[in-house]
């Protein structure tokens, strides 16, 4: 299990980890957008990660084609569809 903060609400809940940050999102009732059904294909589920970026699953290449071809995207940016939850505490702010 791992601590996963999300923003605006400031809610903690406890989650597995080695699933996707969407995954995530939706097994607690947080409302995080796809349109693509976590294929990389959309950009409905980019999320800011605040805190504990380095315990996710590097970016592979379709995130980092998607995430280059976003307008708004920073060092924080990933998609939640692509992110892999590791065994340390993650915040994200839903966009």
């Amino acid at each position: 299990m791992t601590s996963l903060t999300v923003l605006p609400s400031g809610k903690t809940y406890d989650v597995a980890a080695g699933q996707s940050l969407m995954a995530a999102l939706q097994s607690v009732g947080e409302p995080i957008q796809s349109k693509c059904g976590g294929g990389a294909k959309c950009e409905a589920c980019h999320v800011m990660v605040t805190e504990g970026r380095k315990t996710l699953s590097k970016i592979q290449r379709a995130e980092n084609e998607k995430l280059d071809g976003m307008v708004g995207i920073a060092s924080a940016s990933r998609l939640a569809c692509q992110a892999i939850l590791g065994e340390e505490a993650v915040t994200v702010q839903l966009l």
